[in-house]
This record gives structure tokens, sequence and C-alpha cells, in this order.
């Protein structure tokens, strides 16, 4: 196999279409910090990026990996092909390309350490770890049911506070309430996609939500998750002032209204992978509409 076809088969392995869970909280916190006056150093701006990216990637190939080996995925899995259960690509060399974009974040994160010190070298130090933990270790998380908790930790407050505290040096109640927003979308998708894999997580050793709860419980969670990543944003207006016109933000999920009721309704199958992207395609969206009102009112004020 050359190098070009192992490149494509890592491209498909990163799960492109996951990424903007780790996109969306860099740009509100970078957008909520300009909003508080604070200048945007762009190149610890670029750094976090490029380390939350490399973080998610390097999850994604350690669940891959390890769900490969311990026979998690399986052909009647729903979703989209794992490279190292279906053999497309050698363990040993997924194991590498796992190590090595760990090691990437890492020395990316060295700056990002320096910079903020003991607060954002306990979140790089811990965020590598669990991105590890949670399918890899004698114990993986995401086995017994503390997906989407992990999710909504890392995807959300984590991510959005820690991107906020690297440009400002301090935390902020605003950066916390747009973290908890993503985190609760980020909880969505993890909640997704153990729905679509019911059945074949239901013949392993893997426990998650979906399992202990059963099918018709996890589509209300689902949901439920979905209404609560609006709160903050009706917080931040309704107590904490922000303009009124903010209030576009809560608009955004009315876009995907047939998505929450294909998940409530349709039989589980594989087009919960497109509901799943469009799941994340509502992070981005919701991402991207919140970092251009924080611009916009940094600008005008």
């Amino acid at each position: 196999m050359s190098i070009k076809d192992k490149l494509n088969i890592l491209f498909q392995a990163a799960r492109p279409k996951t990424l903007p869970a780790s996109i969306g909280p860099v740009i509100i916190g970078l957008s909520v910090a300009r909003y508080n006056e604070h200048t945007v150093d762009m190149l610890v701006a670029l750094l976090t990026l490029l380390c939350a990216l490399l973080l998610q990637i390097s999850s994604n190939f350690i669940n891959d990996y390890y769900d490969g080996l311990k026979g998690i995925d399986s052909n009647e899995r729903l979703g989209p092909t794992r490279v190292t259960s279906t053999g497309q690509i050698a363990p040993s060399f997924m194991k590498r390309a796992f190590l090595i974009s760990l090691s990437l974040s890492f020395c990316c994160g060295l700056y990002l350490m320096y910079k903020g010190g003991i607060v954002i070298t306990s979140i790089g130090l811990l965020s590598i770890l669990f991105s590890y933990l949670y399918t890899g270790g004698p114990f993986p998380l995401s086995y017994f049911a503390l997906g989407e908790l992990l999710a909504f930790i890392f995807y959300g407050p984590v991510a959005v506070v820690g991107t906020y505290y690297l440009q400002a040096g301090e935390f902020n109640l605003i950066a916390l309430l747009m973290g908890s927003s993503l985190g609760f979308i980020s909880s969505a998708l993890m909640g997704i996609n153990n729905l679509r894999d019911y059945d074949s997580d239901g013949k392993t050793k893997k426990i998650t939500i979906a399992l202990i709860l059963g099918k018709r419980a996890m589509r209300f969670l689902i949901i439920f998750f979905i209404i609560l990543s609006q709160a903050p944003q009706v917080y931040l207006i309704v107590v904490k002032s922000l303009p009124i016109y903010f209030i576009i933000t809560l608009i955004t999920p009315v876009l995907f209204i047939k998505t929450w009721k294909a998940i409530l309704c349709e039989q589980i199958s594989q087009t919960f992978n497109i509901y799943l992207a469009n799941t994340g395609k509502y992070l981005f969206v919701s991402s991207l509409l919140m970092t251009i009102l924080f611009t916009y009112e940094s600008t005008i004020r």
C-alpha cells in the first residue's frame, strides 16, 4: 500500500465530519475574549485551534485502534467504516499514528502551557490523558456509560474556558455558559452515536447510556440535550443583558427541526449517520453565529 493510500485511510479514520466539535469551542472562546475587550493573540489562537484539532483526531485514532482490537466494531455496525477492524490498515500503523498525533498536540501545547501556567498545563495534560483513556487503557471510559459526560466536559466548558483563559488570563462567566451550550450539543452528538450503535454495542461488553436507558428514553435525552444547549443563551440575554439581537441564536435549532423529529421517530438505520452529521453542522453553525455576534458587538461599542 502506498503512502498516499495510507494517508487517505488515516483521513477517513480522523472522521473529519466530527471536527467541528473541537473547532467551535475555540472560535467562541476567542470571540468572547474579544467581546470583553481583550486583544487576541493570534499565535496563541492558532496553536489553541491546532491543539484542539490534534487532540480530537488522536481520540478518533485511539477509538478506531482499540475498538478494532477489542472486537467492538463488527460488520453489523451502522456507523462509518472503522479502518482497523476492517483490515484497511495494520493496527501497528494506527498505533503509531495516534502516538504521533498525541506527541504533536503536546509539542504544540508547550508554548500554551508556558503562556497559561498551571491552569493551562493541567487542562492540556488532562486532555491528552483523557483522549487516551476514553477507549484505551485497562478501564476505557467510553465503555462505562461516560461518553456523554466526557463530551460535555472536554468539548464544552473546558475547551471554551481554556481558550478564553489563554487570551485573558482569567476565568469568565460568559465563556463558561457558552462552553456549557456547546457541551450539551457534543453530548447530543455522542448520544446519537450510541443510539445508532445500540444493537451492535449490546452484543459486546461496552455499556452506554443508550443501553441503560433503552432506545425510546435515549431519543428524548438527545432532544433534551439540544434544548439545554439553548439555556445559556437565554440566561445571558435575559439576566446578563446581552443585546436583544442575540436572540437570533435561539432560532438555530429550528433550522434542523427535521433532524430532531427523525431522531425521535425514525427507525434506527444508517440514516442516523446523516443525523449525526447534521448535529455536527448545528454545533458549527451555532458556534459561528455566536462568534459573529460577539465579534460584531465588540466592534460597535
